[in-house]
């Protein structure tokens, strides 16, 4: 598909944790707020540098794999607190 633009809104998640079940590009920080992993930073530091932002914002290029389960994770949120886009045309993709 290309790269995406993967946005976690931290404010609006709740922490319940389904799409982190989903991939394991995701992951609850401690004040169990959704964490998109970026591939080669350190979890922690990661952890760190999201603690007060009010949306992460991630571009990626993912294998198709790991875009498919980005999608479910996002489809798996209660609150819709993941949004995914094109990173090249700026089009919402979910939700």
């Amino acid at each position: 598909m290309g790269k995406l633009k993967i946005v976690i809104d931290r404010i609006k998640c709740e922490g319940i944790g389904p799409c982190a079940e989903e991939t394991d590009l995701i992951e609850l920080d401690k004040r169990h707020k959704a964490v998109f992993l970026e591939p080669g930073k350190d979890k922690e530091q990661l952890f760190k540098e999201v603690e007060n932002l009010k949306k992460q914002e991630v571009v990626i290029d993912l294998p198709i794999d790991k875009e498919d389960e980005v999608f479910r994770a996002a489809e798996a949120c209660p609150v819709d607190a993941i949004y995914i886009y094109d990173a090249e045309t700026g089009e919402q993709l979910y939700p």
